[in-house]
């Protein structure tokens, strides 16, 4: 299994709904948050994971699992 989860992750800024791409170590998803991220009590430990940038924009509404997130270095 591999060691890394990639999202879509949706927030909610006013009356926008802004898309995010993540990837996570599975390490630093608690308990079943890697496989039910919508559960109330696990978006809330998804959310406090991303950078403030996107934190402030607003809540969560949506996680959508990806493939990878290809990032070029």
């Amino acid at each position: 299994m591999n060691d890394d989860i990639s999202w879509l992750i949706t927030v909610l800024f006013n009356d926008e709904l802004m898309r995010y791409a993540v990837k996570f170590k599975r390490k630093f998803l608690p308990g079943d948050c890697a496989d039910y991220p919508m559960e109330p009590e696990n978006r809330k430990l998804i959310h406090d994971l991303l950078p403030d940038h996107i934190r402030s924009l607003g809540p969560i509404v949506a996680i959508d699992g990806l493939f990878d997130v290809y990032e070029k270095e």
